[in-house]
């Protein structure tokens, strides 16, 4: 990654805390405004529900009254006093008494017909109750229209119901009263009974549409059991409500709904403008960093990037640009150039100890040929002629000894010395030969450099089976000195030694010829090749015919893969200053 990709990484960096604060912050006043609307609602139930119940508790407390009547018998099983009880209470829809089998004895509104009302929820549970009860919403079969009925059962001495008193509550009066409560927007309030039908109810005409009687199963007695809020769709969406039992009137409940999403939305569009603030100013702060470090910063380090490439290919003389003033980038740069001028100065003081001791190293080159040289022509004439010489006497003495008068084993035994000290003369002198000519090949002094390898192949291929061949050009050795054509020499030796032992050659091809002043040697076999990266390191002969060619002046390469042979090339000038 570039530096100023790595700067503007850093400016991220350094504003991802704020980023990660500010969703911090969002999301706690989010879900800060939402436990606020929860509690808002829970108190608006409570309300609610204390305000329904003060409207009911007049319907109670008629109901007890009628009760203690019952009792005195003072009227209470009279029509026409139930009618006229029944003209003080609006939120009435009748009033009657009920045999213990549900028989219709006596109602405020007049009845068509007889009628028995014992199936009925609030008669079924006053029956079994001593307090009073609340029903479920039914359509009055005696007022014909939405209802909620209140009974409570009249008890003898021993327990036994003697009547059912029971009102009707008209839930148009009580979704009238629910109605009067203003609440903003997407806000929804029902009474629902214990099977979550609705009693009454508070809603936008115009988004929900919620009538009397509408059943929300999500709110049945059996789903609202240890539950403050429950999800339910109403309309096209779901909506959470937040319930709450009515006071003093078992079965009912009052379901509050908070338009969460509206919430949502809210905070949301609060969080994304914080959001598009934030990003805008971490823009323009990235611009400002981009544009400071541009001038500041980047051309400096690009002069001085530019410097160390420059440098590094070899142009001594590359400096970086010091900027002005005091700083870390200025001491970079010093620092740099303090460098390059040293190190410019160690590498001509290595390149001049690297050309001494080349030079030296041509020389001592030069003199081991020059000793060799010697010592094999001493070897040749001086100690080969001894040896000669020192056969030549034995065989005379021999002739002298056989003249002489033995006995018979005697002679034998001579003989057969002086034929074992014959033949370790003869071994001798083979081997001062071979010596002579590992330290210089005297053939080529004899016929020269191309006419040697010739002979060298000769032989080899007479031994080892490979066929080589030898092409020459005309004068292609001439003006070839002999440390050249030694180091030439060895080189082919050793190259047609790898292709026959190692590489398994068949063919071997030798080129020699002459170009531009030099003496071109190309070596070519049809062996197996080999992994140049896997044996660069370690192959002693290719390092030694690559330092014999640069001793002379000249330039080796080579070249070879797996299954593809080797080309071997050499090339030597002849007016190279060999010291």
């Amino acid at each position: 990654m570039s530096l100023r990709g790595r700067l503007v990484m850093l400016v991220f960096l350094a504003t991802l805390p704020a980023i990660l604060f500010t969703l911090y912050i969002a999301n706690n006043e989010r879900n800060a405004a939402l436990q606020r609307m929860e509690e808002d609602a829970r108190h608006m139930v409570k309300l609610v529900s204390r305000e329904h119940f003060y409207q009911i508790s007049g319907a109670k407390t008629l109901l007890l009254w009628l009760v203690d009547r019952l009792n005195l018998g003072e009227g209470a099983e009279d029509s026409a006093f139930l009618a006229a009880l029944l003209a003080g209470y609006p939120q009435l829809a009748n009033i009657a008494v009920l045999s213990p089998e549900g028989n219709v004895l006596n109602s405020a509104h007049p009845l068509p017909e007889s009628l028995n009302m014992g199936n009925y929820d609030a008669i079924q549970r006053a029956l079994l109750s001593r307090e009073i009860e609340t029903g479920l919403y039914v359509i009055g079969p005696i007022v014909k229209k939405p209802i909620l009925h209140l009974a409570y059962a009249v008890r003898n001495a021993e327990e036994e119901v003697q009547k059912i008193i029971f009102v009707a509550i008209d839930l148009q009066w009580f979704n009238r009263l629910t109605n009067i409560i203003e609440f903003e927007t997407d806000y929804l309030l029902f009474i629902v009974d214990r099977e979550g039908r609705v009693l009454a109810g508070s809603a936008q005409p115009d988004r929900i549409t919620v009538l009397p009687g509408m059943l929300i199963p999500a709110l049945s007695e059996e789903n609202r059991k240890n539950k403050t809020t429950i999800p339910v769709v109403i309309g096209q969406s779901s909506q959470p409500l937040v319930l709450a039992e009515m006071e003093g009137l078992p079965g009912l409940s009052v379901a509050f709904g908070i338009p969460y999403r509206q919430i949502y939305q809210k905070a949301n569009r609060v969080f994304y403008r914080l959001i598009g603030w934030l990003s805008l100013f971490t823009v323009f702060t990235v611009f400002l960093v981009l544009l400071f470090e541009e001038v500041a910063l980047i051309r400096y380090l690009r002069g001085l990037s530019v410097a160390m490439r420059q440098f590094g290919k070899g142009k001594a003389g590359a400096r970086a640009p010091v900027p002005m003033g005091q700083g870390e980038l200025q001491e970079m740069a010093r620092t740099f150039n303090h460098m390059a001028e040293s190190l410019t100065a160690r590498h001509k003081e290595l390149q001049l100890a690297y050309d001494r001791l080349d030079l030296l190293t041509r020389r001592l080159h030069f003199a081991r040929e020059e000793e060799a040289k010697r010592i094999a022509r001493d070897l040749h004439d001086e100690v080969g002629q001894v040896l000669t010489s020192l056969k030549i006497d034995i065989t005379g003495f021999k002739k002298i000894c056989q003249a002489c008068s033995f006995e018979k084993q005697s002679k034998k035994s001579f003989d057969q010395t002086i034929l074992s000290v014959c033949g370790k003369i003869d071994a001798s002198v083979d081997f001062i030969r071979r010596i002579a000519s590992d330290l210089r090949p005297p053939v080529l002094d004899k016929v020269g450099f191309a006419a040697a390898v010739k002979i060298l192949a000769a032989e080899i291929e007479k031994d080892n089976g490979p066929a080589i061949e030898v092409n020459t050009d005309e004068n292609c050795a001439e003006g070839l000195d002999w440390v050249a054509a030694t180091a030439l020499y060895r080189i082919t030796q050793e190259a047609l030694t790898n292709a026959v032992r190692y590489a398994g050659a068949r063919l071997i091809t030798i080129d020699i010829s002459r170009a531009d002043g030099k003496t071109l040697l190309m070596i070519r076999d049809d062996g197996c090749g080999f992994d140049m990266a896997a044996i660069r390191q370690e192959a002693l002969g290719i390092a030694g015919m690559k330092e014999r060619a640069h001793l002379v002046g000249g330039t080796f390469s080579i070249e070879s893969s797996p299954g593809n042979g080797t080309v071997v090339s050499v090339a030597v000038s002849h007016t190279e200053d060999r010291l």
